[in-house]
């Protein structure tokens, strides 16, 4: 049975001894009182699970063979007794009332609301590179942030709580890119079953960025991955409710300034790069284009 004031914060670790212990303290000193810990283990061959096992008075442990990432958080949402889940990745750390300032966000908005916030971008020692501030598109409807997410808006989701309703009922599709898992969830909750979704204009996570990391490897690959994930989510609609979307994406793409345009295009560009090449610029550019969304 769900308790409704309860968020389950899920851990999905593999192979993550280096900063997991940052990580699990961060969501262990929250302000936020009621917050349960999974985390799942997803066939560690380092020492993560010998960390986790050092919180096991604090944190419910699922220890499994390597299915990979959307099966490992999946793992942790069959296990959560909370109304919210929250999904952190084991090299991040939340604000110490990071929690908090979301679930007395989400309690004033509509159950089928995800809600998410700005984050701040650090290093693999812990230092500040700058802060992220995600486009406000609080005032837009459904079907104006859904055509925002199909040209390639992309939602933090470490950042977010996630009502148990939704990710219970739909859970994390595997994907050959587990990159674009997070893309995939956003796009079939906004697109397919009209979740809205919110922005807490606070910073309250710090994103750690480090050359192990799964999000920032071949990001080339990653973008054309995107694109297939666009095309099954749009398959899925009536015909009709599809060329509305790609209509009014069209609009969208026509009426962008200059410098956005030539944003774009430089993503494209990049895909005829060499990866060490185009991975470089492809993060600058896709930082520059997130935040002038």
């Amino acid at each position: 049975m769900l308790n409704s004031q309860r968020v389950s914060v899920i851990i999905p670790v593999y192979n993550s001894e280096k900063f997991l212990r940052e990580s699990i303290e961060s969501v262990i000193h929250q302000t936020y009182a009621d917050i349960e810990i999974i985390a799942v283990n997803d066939g560690s061959t380092d020492n993560s699970l010998e960390i986790l096992k050092q919180y096991e008075d604090k944190i419910t442990i699922i220890n499994q063979k390597n299915m990979g990432l959307a099966e490992a958080v999946n793992a942790g949402i069959r296990k959560m007794s909370g109304n919210w889940l929250k999904w952190l990745s084991p090299d991040d750390v939340l604000y110490l009332n990071a929690i908090e300032i979301l679930v007395d966000n989400a309690k004033e908005l509509s159950e089928n609301t995800l809600v998410y916030s700005n984050w701040e971008m650090i290093d693999k020692n812990g230092n500040k590179i700058r802060n992220f501030f995600e486009s406000n598109y609080n005032d837009l409807n459904n079907f104006e942030f859904g055509v925002r997410l199909l040209d390639g808006q992309q939602v933090n989701i470490n950042t977010s709580i996630l009502p148990s309703s939704i990710v219970k009922k739909y859970l994390m599709k595997s994907l050959d890119d587990t990159s674009v898992i997070d893309y995939d969830f956003f796009l079939r909750c906004s697109i397919l079953h009209q979740v809205n979704f919110f922005l807490v204009k606070k910073t309250l996570l710090k994103y750690r960025i480090h050359k192990n990391q799964l999000s920032h490897k071949n990001i080339v690959n990653s973008l054309k991955c995107q694109n297939d994930v666009r095309d099954d989510v749009l398959s899925q609609l009536d015909t009709s409710t599809k060329t509305m979307y790609e209509n009014e994406i069209k609009n969208y793409q026509k009426n962008k300034t200059i410098s956005k345009k030539f944003m774009d295009l430089s993503l494209k560009f990049c895909q005829f790069l060499p990866v060490w090449l185009s991975d470089r610029l492809l993060n600058f550019y896709l930082n520059q284009i997130r935040s002038s969304r």
